[in-house]
């Protein structure tokens, strides 16, 4: 039997956004950059660690974009995908059976022990995003009563019966303890009482996780591949991880974005010095408060500013200002003259004037003068 070389990645949350823009074009240009590595590393197999959608009832691009993604995957090499907490499991495994036979293998929840799957050297396990009771209807003499438990029960199982002959591979979606969670993982930090330590996985050759979104090993071959996309200002570069079941080799491929989120700090005459971009930008400045007036003079140069950080003078108190609350407050009329007052007079403002406001404003609507 031959060797695997094996891609590893995950939580792809298709139909994200960032800041109110869509981030499906970067995600149309991430499906077509892991399928040109597919080809490019000679990839004989595929495993995507569960969140492959942002919410479990996802838009119909983003429905799309996963049919031509699969579609052109399992053309390439048999794909292995496990459900995440972001996911609709139910949705996500219909059609399971059937879809076998096209080389996609989903298991969307535990509804019973997990069975393996071979392929040349290689056995996978799949362990998608589970609660404690789920696995102590599967296991009730285990003494469950964690995560932890729970997950080394599932590995007991799998080291009690899989084939010594093949290179196991385990596919899960959980939090690792030691692992470091990054902006856009809140729900694993507010799920802390889920995690399971990384001692569970002992004697497996390959533990491919899903769950957070750095890219990290919080134990020898067990490792998170990381979201391929940036999904806060806190990840950094992105990669995918290969795998191979012969050499036991991990590498780490890196990915290029032509637009994806960055940092930039500065006084407000440095940053409107610079270049104009495309990225979705995080604009930290060191000599000003974030006012509607400098927010809306930023986005004319940087069309994608997602956030405005500023201080109103040096060890002064920190403010902050979003596009999403700029959006939020424009139909919101009594709240952004409430907001403008604050930041140019320096003081609430009296409802006389909030008033005032609302009348000439409906006159302008309506088509008067306004005068």
């Amino acid at each position: 039997m031959g060797n695997v070389r094996i891609l590893h990645t995950g939580d792809l949350h298709f139909g994200a956004s960032i800041g109110g823009f869509s981030l499906l074009p970067e995600q149309e240009a991430l499906v077509e950059m892991l399928l040109k590595i597919v080809t490019e590393q000679s990839i004989d197999a595929a495993v995507l660690t569960g969140d492959i959608f942002d919410r479990a009832v996802s838009t119909s691009e983003a429905i799309a974009l996963y049919d031509r993604f699969l579609t052109a995957l399992c053309r390439q090499c048999p794909v292995y995908l496990i459900a995440g907490n972001h996911d609709g499991a139910a949705r996500l495994a219909s059609l399971a059976g059937l879809l076998r036979g096209a080389g996609l293998y989903v298991q969307g929840s535990l509804r019973e022990k997990p069975q393996p799957i071979r392929q040349d050297d290689a056995e996978f396990w799949l362990i998608p995003y589970f609660n404690a009771e789920q696995v102590r209807l599967l296991y009730p003499n285990a003494g469950i009563r964690s995560a932890n438990d729970a997950m080394r029960a599932l590995m007991d199982d799998v080291r009690a019966r899989r084939n010594p002959a093949a290179c196991t591979i385990v596919a899960a979606h959980c939090f690792v303890t030691g692992a470091s969670p990054s902006g856009s993982d809140t729900s694993a930090v507010l799920a802390g009482a889920g995690r399971v330590g990384a001692d569970v996985f002992q004697d497996i050759p390959y533990t491919a996780l899903g769950h957070l979104h750095r890219a990290q090993q919080p134990a020898p071959n067990v490792r998170y591949s990381g979201s391929p996309y940036p999904y806060s200002f806190s990840e950094g570069e992105k990669s995918v991880t290969i795998f191979d079941t012969a050499t036991r080799q991990i590498t780490e491929i890196p990915l290029h974005h032509a637009r994806t989120l960055r940092t930039v700090r500065g006084t407000f005459d440095e940053v409107l010095a610079l270049p104009t971009s495309e990225d979705y930008l995080q604009i930290e400045l060191t000599d000003r408060g974030a006012g509607l007036e400098t927010l809306d003079t930023l986005r004319a140069r940087f069309p994608r500013l997602v956030t405005l950080l500023g201080r109103q003078a040096a060890g002064g108190e920190a403010t902050t200002l979003t596009v999403e609350e700029l959006r939020t407050l424009s139909h919101r009329p009594a709240d952004l003259v409430g907001r403008f007052c604050e930041e140019i007079g320096g003081s609430a403002a009296q409802q006389e004037h909030i008033t005032l406001f609302l009348e000439l404003l409906r006159e302008i609507q309506e088509g008067g003068g306004g005068q």
